[in-house]
């Protein structure tokens, strides 16, 4: 019977040539990669030959030297300078440069940290060696000025004390850019027969910035400015106050000079670290802290720019005097004698 004829599918072997082809292809490949990854680490000396240079392998996390288990727990604490809180417990030191040190040795024996010194008196004299052009200087000035350097070093917190408008002796000398007049254009005297600066003429705030500022670079730590006021005795309706048009009364034109010459006074004293304050009479605080004669509005136009208000008074009325102001911690009295118990309040001892 004959069988049909068709075809299979060929089983027979692959060419050997063909395998060793593609096996050398795959190392000529592998070579040429090979190269070029050895290319980087190819070195030339100085002859030009060239040498293989591999990198040294970094040690694994785990080979390398760990440093002491303890160091992980490491805190690094910067040891900030403790703040010297000051109570302001102090006193004011009198007229002769020679008892001051002294005074101020016997700070610490009295639980005391402050001391306070008049640098402008009123009248005008000024109580220490100035710089300033026509200031009048005290007798005492000069040994004032020998004294004072080794007061300002020390711990004690260091207040100078400055009369600003009482003023006889600059105001006489120059009426034109700084006296207060009276109607008739002359130097008005007061019911004192005293002088007055004008708060409202450029002269007189120029020369109180210029004491403030001498102050301020000496060392104080503060300023107290007294007798920042229109003379409140005497003919004063001779007073040429002088007029603005935006004042709304005489009253409101004198409280925007007062309030102008202690901005002055401030702007002057920044960045000195100065802290800047006012002494007022308890008669005003118990008044609102308004004195329509004097031109006084604290709380409207000057409590904001000053950091304490010193009020003369007694132990027993302090409490009373720190509910007149807003910041009832600003209050600093002026007393006469220490307080039997005072703790923590502060307090200015003057005699």
């Amino acid at each position: 019977m004959a069988h049909e004829r068709g075809y299979n599918s060929y089983r027979g072997r692959k060419p050997v040539g063909k395998i060793i082809l593609a096996i050398l292809l795959v190392l000529i490949i592998l070579a040429s990669a090979g190269f070029i990854v050895l290319q980087r680490y190819v070195v030339y000396d100085d002859s030009g030959k060239p040498r293989l240079v591999l990198p040294e392998k970094s040690p694994s996390p785990a080979s390398s030297a760990l440093p002491d288990s303890s160091a992980d727990n490491l805190e690094i604490t910067v040891q900030q300078p403790e703040e010297t809180k000051i109570k302001l417990q102090g006193i004011q030191l009198g007229s002769d440069p020679s008892a001051w040190k002294s005074a101020v040795d016997g700070l610490t024996a009295a639980a005391q940290d402050a001391f306070c010194v008049t640098m402008k008196a009123v009248g005008g004299q000024l109580q220490y060696q100035s710089a300033v052009d026509g200031a009048p200087l005290s007798d005492t000035a000069s040994a004032a000025s020998k004294a004072l350097p080794e007061l300002l070093v020390g711990d004690a917190y260091a207040v100078a004390r400055i009369s600003c408008l009482r003023d006889t002796l600059y105001a006489k000398a120059h009426v034109e850019d700084a006296g207060l007049k009276n109607a008739g254009g002359y130097i008005f005297y007061d019911g004192n027969n005293e002088n007055w600066l004008d708060p409202s003429k450029q002269g007189t705030r120029v020369y109180l910035c210029a004491i403030a500022k001498e102050c301020a670079a000496m060392g104080f730590d503060e300023i107290i400015l007294t007798d920042l006021s229109y003379p409140t005795v005497g003919k004063l309706t001779k007073i040429h106050y002088g007029s603005g048009t935006g004042a709304q009364s005489q009253f409101d034109y004198n409280a925007e000079q007062l309030s102008g010459c202690l901005t002055a006074i401030r702007d002057a004293l920044k960045g000195s670290g100065v802290k800047l304050s006012l002494e007022l009479p308890e008669t005003v605080l118990n008044n609102n802290g308004v004195d329509e004669t004097a031109g006084i509005d604290y709380p409207n136009r000057l409590e904001s720019l000053i950091d304490h208000v010193y009020v003369p008074t007694t132990a027993d009325k302090v409490n009373g005097l720190r509910q007149r102001i807003t910041d009832p911690d600003a209050l600093i009295p002026e007393l006469s004698t220490a307080p039997a118990v005072s703790g923590d309040q502060p307090y200015l001892l003057v005699s």
